[in-house]
């Protein structure tokens, strides 16, 4: 079940419920279906209703939440022409919705280690249908761009491309995720930087 598709609203309050769960640095490993449908405000058989687990549960409302905002920035990428305007674009929402509770980087570290949750994470993505935006989209959309504009030299390979956006979303988060804004560097200009430092390699 995705964002783009129409859910029962007792799965989207499951699936905040994890977000929120997970927001507040609450073990993922410790979470109970308990824990999950009393911040839900629905009985725990309820939950068994539309899932077989805990982890299941956990899988679909990361996968849910991760395509919401992959598709939101997708929406506002296939609006424009400019490889720049792209990238301010994913540094805006990543300010709006994806660190705003600091679930960014818990997301991608779900999606890397070897709990089985995340194995069931990586499996379903793997697995996903065409319904389903994630981050690697976002990539590929902003590649095309860049290369359709001559930002990004068509020469080098596309695996380094990948890693060179990717690096540079992953310290925007990161730095956004440890209010590192309170210090010397503001938002605008790590933003500044960041973009400046992957044109430097890129062309």
């Amino acid at each position: 079940m995705t964002a783009g598709k129409k859910l029962p609203s007792k799965v989207t309050a499951l699936y905040d419920a994890v977000e929120e769960l997970i927001a507040e640095d609450i073990d993922i490993k410790e979470i109970k279906v308990s824990d999950i449908t009393c911040r839900a405000g629905i009985g725990k058989g309820t939950a068994y209703e539309y899932f077989k687990n805990k982890e299941e549960i956990i899988s679909s409302a990361i996968l849910y939440h991760i395509d919401s905002i992959c598709s939101r920035i997708m929406e506002k990428m296939n609006a424009l022409d400019d490889f720049a305007q792209m990238i301010e674009v994913i540094f805006c929402t990543m300010d709006e919705k994806i660190v705003k509770r600091g679930c960014f980087i818990k997301y991608i570290h779900l999606l890397t280690d070897n709990s089985p949750i995340s194995k069931i994470l990586r499996r379903r993505v793997k697995e996903r249908d065409g319904d389903i935006c994630l981050p690697g989209d976002i990539i590929e959309r902003l590649i095309r761009a860049g290369m359709d504009g001559e930002v990004i030299k068509k020469s080098l390979p596309k695996a380094y491309i990948e890693m060179e956006i990717a690096s540079r979303l992953l310290v925007y988060a990161a730095y956004y995720t440890l209010n590192m804004e309170e210090r010397e560097c503001s938002r605008e200009q790590m933003r500044s930087l960041l973009f400046g430092s992957l044109m430097k390699v890129m062309q």
